[in-house]
């Protein structure tokens, strides 16, 4: 996939299959998720274990209480840190073993999560703060600014310089299938709220040591990655792809029609 990185952007040139049933996708991004666990939870692991540890290291420098609100907070901003990193590095390998079956070696992957980490990290914040001021009006205007910009991520991991309008390309594309989407999406909330709670209740044990905190927080994020394959299979289902050409048949001799 050396041809990425000198363009630019990821070539989509297999066929994938159009975005008609929420069931068949849910289905579909379980098996895309299940079948390439083991490298998702490297991809995940390879950065959020020592990001998590080196945030434990500075809230214990910084006298920050490891069960306190502001803790909770930098936990959540360094997911947005360290995750504008492997999204994007998770995107390109399971792009790479849809296009030819075969995983791309780690450290590729983490090169071009690398190359996008920038311009992710910028829409993801843009993303979280358009859903939140949305969401603290009403629920429902948080809900459509969500499904407008799901596509944010796919988009910066693939299309990458080709597309500098991001969030204008994300609401053309969710544009017609946003009741779908949602009905995709809404199972993920139910289970990462549900989530959620368990896992703080049980970090709330982990607190006395800041080592199983970062270990059971990154491990979580792997979970996580089950919404990357959700969205990743949601942008191929409704992105206008470029068809792989037709094989030319072999006539042999003579083209076909001459004397």
């Amino acid at each position: 996939m050396d041809r990425d990185f000198r363009q630019g952007y990821i070539d989509i040139d297999f066929h994938t299959e159009r975005f008609e049933s929420a069931t068949r996708l849910l289905l579909r991004s379980a098996v895309l998720f299940f079948s390439n666990l083991p490298f998702l939870a490297a991809v995940t692991l390879v950065v959020f274990v020592p990001g998590k540890l080196a945030l434990q290291l500075g809230c214990y420098v910084m006298d920050v209480p490891a069960g306190g609100i502001l803790s909770y907070f930098l936990m959540d901003l360094s997911d947005l840190i360290l995750g504008a990193l492997v999204v994007p590095a998770a995107i390109y390998g399971l792009v790479e073993k849809l296009r030819s079956g075969r995983t791309p070696p780690l450290r590729e992957c983490l090169r071009w999560g690398w190359r996008q980490w920038a311009k992710m990290l910028g829409y993801n914040l843009v993303v979280e703060i358009t859903v939140a001021l949305s969401g603290a009006l009403l629920v429902v205007p948080g809900l459509v600014a969500m499904v407008r910009l799901v596509f944010t991520e796919a988009i910066v991991a693939i299309e990458a310089d080709r597309e500098q309008h991001v969030l204008s390309r994300s609401s053309g594309l969710s544009r017609g299938h946003r009741w779908r989407i949602f009905f995709v999406l809404l199972p993920m909330m139910v289970v990462d709220l549900a989530g959620t709670f368990l896992v703080l209740g049980r970090l709330e044990g982990l607190t006395q040591s800041r080592v199983a905190l970062a270990l059971g927080d990154s491990l979580f994020s792997v979970g996580g990655q089950w919404t990357t394959a959700i969205v990743l299979l949601l942008y191929l289902g409704v992105t206008d792809l470029p068809k792989p050409a037709p094989a030319r048949q072999k006539t042999g001799g003579r083209p076909a029609g001459t004397r």
